[in-house]
């Protein structure tokens, strides 16, 4: 049955959907077969009961409704729709009055600092291009060189797989062309058509710039983060963010206006010191 709702209840998702959905319904599976059931005959109780399990497990709540929407899109497709219905899920905070986790200004000078003092000119130029433009940590692995146009004043990036494979050209401060033009200049004799490159002379993976990321202490949504809150609070039109972001809705970007706990707790901190 699993195999079947990949391969027919999952037809035109998106590689990440099928993975997480499969994934979710393998675990549930195990969880019924000690429950005396299989994804043929259990029942709502029996739905019920393993969210309750998650729960009680200290799993998050964005964990939980990931797992809840698998089990819904699963339920819906073998048609056992009476199995979902009415089942207590614990909400999850709206992800949209919540600020995203960015770095400040010494964590990103220390970040900066780290990677450029390894000598890897890959990995600076990696860094700096996701610090410097906030594209998604997918949107960088799929550049090509003949994405990116440099000249000594100016430079632009295209980015062709954004999500609705949207595309949108961003320009490229100083730093970050002379970060890509150095780490260029190491691959004079490769022809290879990607910009960043593994160490086994392919297209470099999400997993391997994630891995970079959290060698430094950081994970790879930061970077992002941290450009369009830059934006944010320095004051620029929203609809210059949307262009630059490639977010669709004005609402993601006012999220990044909202305050963090950190901003909160400096308030505190200050109050009646001036």
């Amino acid at each position: 049955m699993l195999e079947r709702f990949i391969s027919e209840g999952l037809l035109g998702k998106s590689e990440t959907t099928i993975k997480t959905y499969g994934h979710a319904i393998y675990q549930f599976e195990k969880w019924l077969d000690g429950a005396g059931t299989d994804l043929v005959n259990y029942a709502r109780s029996d739905v019920q009961q393993y969210i309750d399990y998650l729960a009680s497990k200290k799993k998050s709540a964005s964990t939980i409704n990931k797992l809840w929407n698998a089990i819904k899109a699963y339920s819906k497709w073998s048609g056992k729709q009476e199995a979902i219905e009415d089942i207590s899920v614990v909400k999850v905070t709206d992800i949209k009055k919540q600020a995203p986790k960015a770095m400040d200004k010494l964590e990103r000078n220390k970040l900066i600092r780290d990677i450029d003092r390894t000598g890897n000119r890959r990995d600076f130029a990696i860094i700096m291009t996701l610090l410097m433009t906030g594209i998604r940590v997918s949107e960088l692995v799929a550049l090509d060189c003949s994405d990116v146009d440099l000249s000594h004043r100016k430079g632009s990036m295209l980015v062709r797989s954004g999500k609705g494979n949207k595309e949108r050209t961003l320009p490229l401060n100083v730093d970050v062309r002379r970060a890509i033009e150095k780490y260029l200049e190491e691959r004079k004799s490769d022809n290879h058509s990607a910009l960043f490159l593994s160490n086994r002379k392919e297209r470099i993976s999400i997993r391997s710039v994630q891995h970079l990321m959290e060698k430094h202490g950081h994970n790879a949504h930061q970077t992002r983060h941290s450009f369009i809150t830059g934006l944010v609070r320095a004051g620029e039109d929203i609809s210059v963010i949307q262009s630059l972001s490639g977010h669709s809705s004005a609402d993601m970007i006012l999220r990044y206006s909202m305050p963090s706990e950190e901003d909160k707790r400096n308030a505190v901190d200050r109050i009646f010191k001036d």
